[in-house]
């Protein structure tokens, strides 16, 4: 099953990196648009999330990405400032983060990596997780 979501997860990243452009025109900005990796995490088991959590963060750091939401009702959150604050919509994610990475390749080279891949399971085996990758907006 690791192997199958690593697939897919590769599949999004290359489908997002070689998609076609929608402006013909060149963009100067274009090399300096940020990535963002958001994620909505259903955490069943803490213990092991939280092994998976002090694995991966050195990881991140590692592959350029930069944590902006760390926000979630985990034993480990003690600030109640990081909570998740449900407005509308009965939307109230167990974790939130978002991720900022300086390029798509940046972000597949970390999703990518062996290190990455040998804690996955914690991951898989700890939480559901649901993810996103966007591109930052830029107005001309």
């Amino acid at each position: 099953m690791t192997f199958k979501i690593t697939r897919l997860f590769s599949l999004l990243l290359l489908s997002a990196v070689t998609s076609p452009a929608q402006s013909t025109k060149p963009d100067i900005a274009a090399a300096s648009v940020k990535v963002f990796m958001v994620l909505d995490i259903t955490v069943h088991d803490t213990a092991m999330y939280e092994q998976y959590r002090k694995n991966v963060e050195p990881l991140i750091k590692k592959y350029g990405g930069k944590y902006l939401v760390r926000s979630g009702g985990m034993a480990f959150d003690k600030d109640p400032e990081h909570q998740v604050i449900p407005v509308q919509g009965n939307w109230n994610p167990n974790r939130f983060i978002i991720v900022q990475w300086n390029s798509i390749e940046s972000l597949q080279k970390f999703s990518t990596s062996a290190e990455c891949i040998a804690i996955a399971a914690l991951r898989d085996n700890s939480a559901v997780t649901k993810s996103i990758i966007v591109k930052e907006y830029l107005l001309n």
